[in-house]
């Protein structure tokens, strides 16, 4: 009683929730008996199921979702489309727009019918009335109207269960519950932390509170889990806005700073055009807005397409009206039905745009082929996970007109590489098919310098510009089988012995003997000793023991000449053949634009050898390991490390857990093939540092001269072309200046350079930043 006399108060001053709930809304327990009656009717059988997904996290509540197609109780290739009614308690406008959909879709109005049999023989439609269902109890109860996040249990003292329902009536204080919709891993740490009084003034106060952690919560752990079985091509998630601020739009992913848009923002934008265009404002003859989201902070849009590729739109679909009366429901139902039945027509071209490319990717004996990765490459990003085929062999990629190249590769097979045309008037068909690698069969015999068994098993780590794969194997001899190509392999022991890390051409059966020695030299770059780091740039820190990028959470944006910096005293490796860095960390950066730069450099301050990432990897601590070969002997040693970002858009960056420098007086780790002799074979490096702002180095080993340098860029255009010709060379180190070396300027993207001889071709990848 004393709760509802709130509510009401409160209603009165903000001039929301001020009328109970219309009956005309469908409670939890309504929507199951409703679904309910739908499955036991017979005219329904084959095209109307019902599935349980997952359980809410407190009161273990089913989520359930429907599907629509003409062979409903099977998966068959066809796209598939998801219309998600609820995720915030109180927006429950959507709920009644999903469940009107399915009655259209099962008994389509006279003038509709053939056009939904169409839908129904073609697409897969799926249909989530609520993915918070204890939220919507709480609405439906009234006894929070302003409810918005699901009912986990947590106490004013913190993150922790007390027992008790810590709600408010009033909007925004409620201590219990996670907002699901800043939940998903996708720029989830930006989101909201517990009782964090949000800083807008429409009393938004504790409700974007993202979870303790990402997936943190059963809701969105059954969503992200059905998304990657299912494989949508489209999805509308509804909501409503309690401010009104951000009523009757459609919102896609994303525009961040300076315009940084998704790789596949043409088409997003192109079909949040269309989608507003088919939903029609309240009491007005004017038309929903498309926007694109500018925030980072665990949505589930953004999460949808980053993970699957799925084009998911936030539409919110009511005005500050958030509850209304039936009439209002009514009619803003009728409204929000076009919007989705484009969606659905979009998918398959139906009276609508079709600029698809799709097909079927098949093995050398012609079986489909799943998790194939499809790269189109004038769309692709490193911020995307890798596009692969499902089940089917199928892949599908909404596109808009113009000549696209597609790249099919998967581990132990030939990539091939395709381009094709795209229009308006129909679906591109473009299938591929994959013929297997050659393989060539490895003796790979490992022992230990002054003690022959180890029993221990190691990782022997092969990567090369498309994959990685890791195969176990034992001290002692090993024979396994590897495809023929250009491969980064390592193996390690622990790190009080060298590290085997070689560059192979794999042509043919080879042995491999791998010998660990103790380090001769084993040096932790420790970072609380001042007199051990010199800073050059930026404001790097010591917290907890590791070396943070810098002071606070995040890193300060800047431009390419304002790189951060520090750099190691010298230290003295006279008699060492061998030297490698080991470092234990974790970053954060914008994908393939801001950079870090692990770099072990010589006493005349030139590159011995470097690692570079441009991605993300913060989730969990990770080793890796550099190494750097002269048989003639180093002198002196340093290490550098470089941090490159732009103006805009900044992540948590660089921390640092340890460092230490190896040394190793051996110059030689066997590598034979059919006997004692070192193998000759003309082999040629990844280009580093990468990414580059200007100059790059390739080191080439056993090189038969003449010898082709061609470079393209990602439409296969030729830019560079210069021809070697130095006869027979054991080792050389070539450079170039990409900034003004070049036979024509170049803007900032990915290049392909071309190492050819007559006999062998290497093709290697580098990511240029202009400065």
């Amino acid at each position: 009683m004393v709760n509802k006399f709130i509510l009401c108060l409160f209603a009165l001053n903000c001039g929301l929730f001020a009328e109970p709930l219309d009956p005309r809304f469908h409670s939890f327990n309504e929507i199951k008996s409703f679904l309910d009656s739908l499955d036991q009717l017979e005219q329904y059988e084959d095209i109307f199921r019902v599935d349980t997904i997952g359980y809410s996290g407190a009161e273990t509540l089913p989520i359930l979702a429907v599907k629509i197609s003409d062979n409903v109780h099977i998966k068959e290739d066809e796209p598939r489309v998801l219309f998600l009614g609820q995720c915030h308690a109180e927006e429950i406008l959507g709920v009644e727009a999903v469940l009107e959909m399915i009655l259209t879709l099962l008994s389509p109005p006279p003038p509709m019918a053939s056009h939904v049999q169409i839908l129904r023989q073609e697409i897969e439609t799926w249909i989530i009335p609520t993915y918070n269902p204890e939220g919507l109890n709480v609405v439906h109860s009234e006894m929070d109207l302003s409810y918005r996040k699901n009912k986990r249990d947590f106490s004013p003292t913190g993150p922790t269960p007390n027992g008790v329902f810590d709600f408010d009536p009033s909007i925004g204080n409620d201590v219990d519950g996670v907002d699901l919709n800043r939940n998903y891993d996708f720029n989830w740490f930006f989101g909201d932390s517990f009782l964090v009084n949000d800083p807008t003034d429409y009393a938004a106060h504790y409700d974007y509170y993202r979870g303790p952690e990402p997936f943190s919560e059963q809701e969105t752990k059954a969503i992200r889990d059905f998304a990657l079985e299912q494989d949508f091509l489209f999805s509308i998630a509804w909501h409503s806005a309690r401010s009104g601020r951000y009523s009757e739009l459609v919102i896609s992913s994303w525009k961040w700073a300076e315009g940084k848009n998704t790789p596949d923002n043409n088409a997003q934008n192109t079909i949040a055009d269309a989608l507003a265009g088919n939903l029609q404002k309240e009491y007005s003859e004017d038309f929903y807005q498309s926007e694109q989201s500018v925030s980072r902070r665990g949505n589930a849009h953004d999460w949808f397409y980053t993970a699957t590729g799925c084009f998911q739109y936030l539409v919110e679909c009511g005005t500050a009206n958030l509850q209304p009366d039936s009439a209002l429901i009514e009619d803003t139902i009728q409204r929000l039905i076009p919007g989705m039945v484009y969606l659905m027509d979009r998918t398959i071209g139906y009276q609508e745009d079709a600029a698809q490319i799709t097909g079927i990717v098949t093995d050398e004996l012609g079986n489909p082929f799943e998790d194939v990765e499809i790269i189109i490459n004038e769309l692709n990003g490193g911020v995307n996970d890798p596009r692969l085929t499902d089940e089917f062999g199928r892949y599908r990629r909404i596109v808009t007109e113009g000549t696209y190249q597609l790249t099919a590769q998967k581990y132990g097979y030939e990539p091939v590489t395709n381009t094709i045309t795209a229009n308006n008037s129909g679906t591109t068909i473009l299938d591929f098919s994959l013929d297997p690698l050659t393989e060539v069969n490895i003796n790979l015999s490992i022992g230990f310098y002054q003690q022959l068994w180890h029993d221990e098993h190691f990782s022997w780590i092969m990567t090369n510009d498309f994959f990685t794969d890791t195969i176990i194997v034992d001290d002692g001899s090993n024979t396994f089988a590897m495809p023929k190509g250009n491969w980064d392999i390592q193996t390690v022991y622990d790190d009080s012995y060298f590290p085997w890390i070689r560059n192979l051409e794999l042509d043919s059966d080879m042995e491999i003997n791998v010998s660990f020695r103790q380090n001769v030299i084993d040096t932790v770059l420790g970072f609380g000793d001042s007199t051990m780091w010199n800073q050059i740039g930026g404001d790097w820190t010591i917290d907890s023991g590791s070396l943070r990028s810098q002071v606070g959470s995040f890193y300060n944006n800047g431009n390419r000449e304002d790189t951060l910096e520090i750099r190691s005293r010298w230290f003295d490796m006279t008699g060492m053949q061998q030297i490698a860095c080991v470092i234990n960390h974790r970053y954060e950066l914008e994908w393939d634009v801001d950079s870090l730069f692990l770099t072990l450099v010589n006493g005349q301050d030139s590159v011995l050898t470097e690692w570079s990432a441009t991605d993300q990897n913060w989730h969990a601590f990770r080793t890796d390991r550099i190494v750097a070969r002269d048989t003639s002997g180093f002198d002196s040693v340093r290490v550098r490390l470089r941090f490159s970002r732009d103006a805009s858009v900044n992540y948590r960056g660089w921390e640092i857990a340890s460092l230490r420098i190896l040394g190793l007086d051996d110059p030689y780790l066997n590598v034979t093939e059919s006997g004692p002799q070192i193998r000759s074979s003309f082999s040629v490096s990844d280009p580093y540092p990468n990414p580059s702002s200007g100059m790059i180095s390739i080191d080439m080993e056993h090189i038969q001269f003449p010898l082709q340098v061609t470079i393209f860029n990602l439409l296969g255009q030729e830019i560079f072309n210069q021809s070697l010709n130095q006869g027979f060379r054991e080792q050389i180190t070539w450079q170039l200046n990409l900034f003004n070396q070049m036979d024509v300027p170049i803007s900032s993207g990915v290049y392909f350079l071309r190492f050819s001889t007559s006999h062998k071709e290497f093709i290697k990848k580098c990511v240029y930043l202009r400065p």
